[in-house]
């Protein structure tokens, strides 16, 4: 008799509830978390149902609107922290 254990299921086949209804609730600057990226990001532009997101490193991508949800207090800190990590890394560079 041998035992069956659950398997658990890839990441992408995860099913969220989309945090927002339409693009348009989403604004220009704010801090929204990405889940296919697994980062927060800042919106530098709304291109329905696309959006445009970019990082203080320099690192810009689109993604669906509907793979987005707001950052939360921790992932907006986080966001910040890189960054003055890469501001100070940009002066060691000069």
């Amino acid at each position: 008799m041998s035992v069956q254990h659950p398997v658990a299921k890839p990441p992408r086949s995860v099913r969220f509830k989309p945090a927002f209804a339409t693009p348009e609730e989403i604004r220009v600057g704010a801090v929204i978390f990405d889940r296919d990226y697994e980062m927060p990001g800042t919106v530098r532009e709304v291109d329905a149902p696309f959006i445009e997101m970019s990082r203080p490193t320099g690192l810009a991508w689109r993604v669906h609107f509907r793979r987005l949800r707001p950052a939360t207090d921790w992932e907006q800190r986080q966001l910040v922290a890189v960054g003055r990590l890469h501001k100070q890394r940009q002066k060691g560079k000069s």
